[in-house]
């Protein structure tokens, strides 16, 4: 997927599919569904790029799509390009989408391929907070997922993250 953009980061530290990354700023198109199935606003939000705006502009595709994980409710979220850093993106023709700034922050995260099923999911959130743990590291706020593939990639093919955001600061 490297012919797509996606948000700039610094690696802090790795530690084989572990990482902890310094994320500068960006944008997302972001929809709240109260169902939790972590691709339920995807439709949505690709109707916006794809011109459903203020502007009928097409937006180019970027990487990942986030999931934000949690009870009840699905978020998902495209990173806008990083030209909208600097110029407004249009407004969306869907009220239910909303442009949101993400501000700096330090990220965990820990790669993986294949399907995304809630007994994997579980057990990375348990490898990735037990190597944060050891790095006397505090979490806050949710999981989230990104994906980085088409729909259409085989599962084997897929890559895969999990994040949680850290109490550090480090600046890129």
């Amino acid at each position: 997927m490297s012919n797509y953009e996606t948000p700039e980061y610094a690696i802090v530290e790795k530690d084989g599919e572990l990482e902890l990354r310094a994320y500068k700023s960006y944008l997302t198109a972001s929809i709240e569904d109260l169902k939790s199935e972590h691709t339920s606003g995807f439709n949505q939000i690709f109707d916006y790029i794809s011109g459903n705006n203020s502007r009928r502009e097409k937006i180019a595709m970027t990487v990942p799509v986030f999931n934000d994980l949690g009870p009840g409710i699905s978020i998902t979220s495209f990173v806008l390009p990083a030209k909208y850093a600097s110029e407004s993106p249009p407004e969306p023709g869907n009220s239910r989408i909303k442009i949101k700034k993400i501000e700096e922050k330090v990220s965990a995260s820990i790669a993986f391929s294949g399907s995304i099923k809630k007994e994997k999911l579980d057990a990375l959130e348990t490898k990735l907070l037990k190597w944060l743990e050891g790095k006397n590291l505090k979490t806050h706020g949710g999981f989230r997922l990104a994906r980085y593939n088409s729909p259409f990639t085989p599962s084997f093919l897929r890559h895969n993250e999990l994040l949680i955001d850290v109490e550090k600061t480090v600046s890129i």
